[in-house]
C-alpha cells in the first residue's frame, strides 16, 4: 500500500489509511461504543490495538469482531498502564507513528490525518489534540491598557507549554515512542509526557479540535450549532461590575454551550466594554444590557426569557466572577437531560475538602440559610440553596412565573419554592467552591434577616397554592394548628411567670398548661414537616 499524502491538511477523501500508522486504544468497560470507535479509526491507520484494562463485559470481544487486535489484561491497571503497553506494543511492530485516543467515542476519527501529517512528514515529534486552541479560550484577552508593551520574549530553549495538557488524543513519532520506557504510569502519564519530550528537545505542536458532541442541530441561517448531547445549552452569566473577571468567565465556558447570555446589570465600571468586546468576538455570545440596576435575580430572568426565545433546552447559570468551575457544568446538565430532574444546583457544603476557602461566618451564614430554605420550600434534602450554580430545563422555564422571581439576592431560595408547587424535582450537585479575587456582595448580617422574611412570605404561598388550591393535604392544619399552640404555649410561659413574680400567684398549673400546649404545637409541627417531606419522596406531578 503507497502512503498516503502527509500534509497538514490531509482529509479522509485524500488520505484513506495512513501506511505504517497504528491507533493505540485503551477500554475498560465499552462494550457500546468500542466497536464503533474501530470501525471509525480503521478508516485512516493501517493497524488498530485495543488494550482492555480488565474489562467485565463485552468489550474485547466486540472489539476483535470490530477488526483490532486486542491485547487483554487480566485486571485493572489503570489507563496511563494500557496506554503505554499498547504504545510499545505499536513500537515493536515497527510503526511510523502511532495514534492513543479514547474508546468512548468523545474523539473525532477524522481528526487523525491532521495529527499523523506533522509526524510523517517530519515537523512534529508529538502532536497533541487541544480542544483549548479554538472556541472562546482562543479569544484574546480585553486589554484595558491598549498602550501597554508586551514583555520580551525569554531567550534560550524553554518547556513546552500545552493549552490542553490533560488531552488524550495525540499522535507520537518514532523518537518519541523510543522514550516511552521513562515515562510514569499514574495520573501524571499525560502532562509528564509533555514535560520529558519538551526536555529531549522533542519537537511538539498542537492542533485544535472539538470534542464528539452532537452538532446536530441547524440554525435558521444554516450554520450548524453547538450542541450537548443533542441538547442546546445556554448559560446566563449575571454580571455586576465585574470587569476584571468577567473575560476569564466567558474564556472559560465550554464550546458545547450554544448561546452564552451576558446580562450587564447596570455596572459602574468598564464591565460593558468588556462584554460587548467578548460578544463580537464570538457570534453565541450575546450582551445583553440592564438601563438601570435591578438585581441579580432580575438579570437572570433576564437571561431565562432570552434563551427561551432562542429555543435552548436547558439553561445554566454561571457568576460573572469565575468562581463557578465550568468543569462541573456537565455534571449539572446531565440529570435534566437523562430526565432524572429538572432542576440542578450546586453543593459545596457536603464535603469540608469542597468549602475550602468558604470562610466561618460565611458557612454558618449558610447553613442557617439552607435549614430556613427547606422548610420554606419543601426541598427538604436540598443543600447550599445560595448556591448560584444551577441548571433548569426548559419546560420549568415554561411552567414557572418568571416575572414572580425575587429580583435581588434571594432568587435562588424564591425559585426554588416555586419550582416545588409545581412538583419538579431537584438534585444537589457536589462541587468544590472556588474562590479567588472575587468579592461577595452579601452582607449575611443584614441578608439573612431580609431573606428569611422573603421566606416566610414563599412558605405561607407554597402551603396555600400546593396544599389548598392545586391540591389538599391535611398538613395545612397540622402547621396552622401546630403555630398557634406553639405562640399560645410560649405566652403562657411568659403569662405563668409574671403570675408567679409579680403576683405571686401559683406557677405548677398555667406553667404545665402552658408546656402541654407548646409541647403539642411542637408535636403537630414535626408532623407536618413529616408529611411535606413524604410528598418529596413521594411521586411529583411531572413524573407522574
Amino acid at each position: 500500500m503507497e502512503p498516503s499524502p502527509v500534509s497538514d491538511s490531509a482529509s479522509p477523501a485524500q488520505s484513506a489509511r495512513f501506511a505504517g500508522v497504528v491507533a493505540v486504544i485503551p477500554a475498560y468497560n465499552e462494550e457500546i461504543a468500542i466497536g464503533s470507535v474501530v470501525l471509525k479509526t480503521r478508516q485512516y491507520v493501517c493497524h488498530v490495538i485495543v488494550v482492555d484494562d480488565g474489562s467485565k463485559d463485552r468489550t474485547a470481544e466486540v472489539a476483535t469482531l470490530a477488526g483490532a487486535e486486542v491485547i487483554r489484561l487480566e485486571e485493572n491497571t489503570g489507563k496511563a498502564y494500557a496506554l503505554l503497553l499498547g504504545l510499545k506494543k505499536a513500537r515493536e511492530q515497527n510503526c511510523s507513528a502511532a495514534v492513543m485516543l479514547d474508546a468512548d467515542g468523545q474523539h473525532h476519527a477524522s481528526d487523525i490525518p491532521r495529527l499523523v501529517s506533522p509526524v510523517l512528514n517530519g515537523s512534529a515529534d508529538l502532536v497533541i489534540g487541544s480542544r483549548n486552541l479554538g472556541g472562546r479560550k482562543a479569544i484574546p484577552p480585553y486589554l484595558s491598557n491598549t498602550n501597554g508593551n508586551a514583555d520580551p520574549l525569554s531567550k534560550g530553549p524553554a518547556e513546552f507549554h500545552s493549552t490542553d495538557p490533560a488531552s488524550t488524543i495525540r499522535a507520537l513519532g518514532v523518537h518519541a515512542l523510543a522514550l516511552l520506557d521513562l515515562l510514569p504510569t499514574g495520573d501524571q502519564f499525560a502532562p509528564m509526557m509533555i514535560t520529558l519530550f519538551s526536555r529531549h528537545n522533542l519537537a511538539i505542536r498542537e492542533i485544535p479540535i472539538v470534542p464528539q458532541y452532537d452538532l446536530s442541530t441547524a440554525a435558521e441561517d444554516g450554520d450548524v450549532l453547538p450542541c450537548y448531547r443533542g441538547n442546546k445549552i445556554a448559560v446566563v452569566v449575571p454580571a455586576y461590575n465585574e470587569e476584571l473577571l468577567i473575560g476569564d468567565t466567558l474564556a472559560g465556558i465550554p464550546d458545547f454551550v450554544t448561546r452564552v447570555y451576558v446580562v450587564n446589570d447596570c455596572s459602574k465600571d468598564r464591565t460593558r466594554e468588556v462584554i460587548d468586546y467578548y460578544a463580537s468576538q464570538d457570534p453565541s455570545i450575546v450582551a445583553i444590557h440592564h438601563e438601570k440596576n435591578c438585581g441579580v435575580g432580575a438579570a437572570i430572568v433576564t437571561g431565562y426569557k432570552r434563551a427561551l426565545e432562542d429555543g435552548m433546552d436547558v439553561v445554566a447559570v454561571m457568576a460573572g466572577d469565575n468562581q463557578m468551575d465550568p468543569a462541573f457544568l456537565p455534571d449539572l446538565i446531565d440529570p435534566i437531560i437523562d430526565r432524572k430532574c429538572d432542576y440542578t444546583m450546586g453543593n459545596r457544603l457536603v464535603n469540608p475538602v469542597y468549602r475550602k476557602g468558604m470562610s466561618k461566618w460565611r458557612f454558618f451564614g449558610n447553613t442557617i440559610l439552607t435549614m430556613l430554605t427547606k422548610i420554606a420550600s419543601g426541598y427538604w434534602q436540598m443543600m447550599d440553596p445560595q448556591n448560584g450554580y444551577t441548571a433548569i430545563s426548559k419546560r420549568a422555564l415554561e411552567r414557572i412565573n418568571l416575572d414572580d422571581i425575587y429580583p435581588r439576592y434571594g432568587y435562588c431560595n424564591d425559585i426554588l419554592v416555586k419550582l416545588n408547587v409545581l412538583s419538579f424535582r431537584v438534585i444537589n450537585v457536589p462541587h468544590p467552591s472556588r474562590y479567588g479575587r472575587e468579592k461577595s456582595g452579601i452582607k449575611y448580617s443584614t441578608y439573612i434577616v431580609k431573606l428569611s422574611r422573603l421566606l416566610l412570605h414563599d412558605f405561607l404561598w407554597r402551603l396555600k397554592m400546593k396544599y389548598i388550591v392545586l391540591n389538599f393535604h391535611p398538613l395545612v392544619f397540622f402547621y396552622i394548628f401546630g403555630a398557634v399552640l406553639s405562640v399560645c404555649g410560649v405566652i403562657g410561659g411568659i403569662f405563668s411567670l409574671f403570675h408567679k413574680f409579680v403576683e405571686h400567684g401559683q406557677l405548677f398549673v398555667p406553667a404545665l398548661l402552658s408546656l402541654i400546649a407548646f409541647g403539642l404545637g411542637i408535636q403537630c409541627i414535626f408532623f407536618a414537616m413529616f408529611f411535606d417531606m413524604q410528598q418529596e419522596r413521594g411521586t411529583n406531578g411531572w413524573y407522574a
